[in-house]
């Protein structure tokens, strides 16, 4: 039975949580966050085991772990400290949601419930598909990527590294956004955007723009 620990015990791990439960073959065995006022309560039922020094007790080797935090720059950076200390990953996979069997996936990602991944589509590792979002046919999204509740991403899109779509926005056949961007609640990309940068409203329009490996501040 796979073992697994929750990386981040708010709102976004209680959620993660809900879809780890109904998967077969697996224990949740807690939560770890790095707030000290809620170590030691449960959560949902589950406990918050303290923060990453929790490991140091345990053999590592033996567990899985599932980032629940919607920041993909803060995704990334506790990626990257989970591999240091050569722990697994796991994905939590609502079982309300529709993955085709063509469509390819990595590891350590999330999909809610009443999600969609078309035939063709690649969603590559540590991303998080949001609830009811739409992941047309032939279309890639980039690691550590969120895309979030009601979002609808059509066909031969193109996601790079880290993107953040937000709630309900949609982009349109065979568009690109580069890898860090954000694009507003709402927005409609009709355009390719470039790496590093904000855009927002119907069409989406570029209102910031950042330096180069911002996320790694």
């Amino acid at each position: 039975m796979k073992r697994i620990v929750i990386i981040g015990a708010g709102g976004h791990g209680r959620e993660v949580s809900d879809i780890l439960r109904a998967q077969t073959a697996t224990e949740i065995v807690g939560f770890i966050d790095d707030c000290k006022e809620i170590h030691g309560n449960e959560v949902d039922g589950l406990p918050v085991l303290g923060d990453w020094s929790w490991f140091d007790s345990v053999r590592p080797a033996e567990f899985a772990v599932v980032c629940a935090v919607g920041s993909p720059q803060l995704c990334r950076r506790l990626i990257q400290r989970a591999k240091s200390l050569g722990l697994g990953f796991a994905s939590a996979i609502s079982q309300l949601a529709y993955v085709s069997p063509l469509a390819r996936l990595g590891e350590g990602i999330t999909v809610f419930p009443f999600a969609v991944i078309n035939p063709g589509a690649v969603v590559e590792s540590f991303s998080i598909l949001n609830l009811a979002c739409t992941v047309s046919h032939d279309t890639k999204i980039g690691r550590y990527s969120n895309v979030n509740p009601g979002a609808h991403l059509a066909g031969n899109v193109t996601l790079g590294e880290g993107c953040y779509v937000g709630m309900g926005a949609n982009v349109i056949q065979g568009r690109s956004i580069g890898e860090w961007s954000i694009v507003g609640a709402g927005a409609v990309v009709t355009a390719n955007l470039p790496a590093n940068v904000t855009a927002v409203g119907v069409p989406a329009k570029i209102v910031k723009t950042r330096e180069d490996r911002w996320y790694d501040k």
